[in-house]
């Protein structure tokens, strides 16, 4: 199992560092932290956990974040889906 790491700031938003745990191309684990705010709380784990078994793709990792952010009813602030799949590919 492989670390990747991301850091990304997108114009008008805030800081995202991502964190994941990656065995071929496959997404084990990932842990999201930064200065954007998540609510409920909860929804950055809630997240998290939908990207583990996923594969290294954009538009699987942005489908899947969408769909967690309207299952859940999550608000993000200065963070968006499109932020966070890009983090996802661009993590080395």
């Amino acid at each position: 199992m492989r670390q990747r790491k991301a850091v990304m700031k997108e114009k008008g938003g805030k800081l995202l560092r991502l964190s994941l745990d990656v065995e071929g191309n496959l997404i084990r684990a990932a842990r999201l932290s930064g200065d954007f705010f998540i609510h409920p709380e909860e929804g950055a784990g809630a997240i998290e956990e939908h990207l583990a078994g996923l594969p290294l793709d954009e538009a699987k990792v942005l489908a899947a974040v969408r769909a967690v952010v309207a299952e859940r009813s999550l608000e993000l602030i200065g963070l968006s889906p499109e932020t966070i799949a890009r983090a996802v590919v661009n993590a080395k």
